[in-house]
């Protein structure tokens, strides 16, 4: 049997891109939560539902929570990159 010379894996680049994408998102969920709940509690709920729902009721606010919304462009920035490695 020969051995098999495609690429069957992730790269290097693109898994440590993936764990910082993680990092991150992990990060800003955290951080979601704490400023949802702060906001109103039926917010907080969302945030823990639907996160994406939550960052867009945050967006008025966007000025005093602009690292959430580093993170969150962080996160995806990083997963996009790895995404085409």
């Amino acid at each position: 049997m020969e051995p098999v010379t495609g690429a069957a894996g992730l790269s290097p680049v693109a898994a440590v891109l993936t764990i910082f994408a993680l990092i991150f998102t992990a990060i800003g969920w955290l951080r979601l939560l704490r400023t949802s709940f702060h906001q109103n509690l039926l917010q907080g709920w969302l945030a823990i539902f639907t996160p994406p729902l939550a960052l867009l009721l945050l967006a008025p606010h966007w000025r005093r929570e602009k690292e959430l919304f580093a993170l969150a462009l962080g996160a995806l920035g990083f997963f996009s990159i790895a995404a085409f490695l």
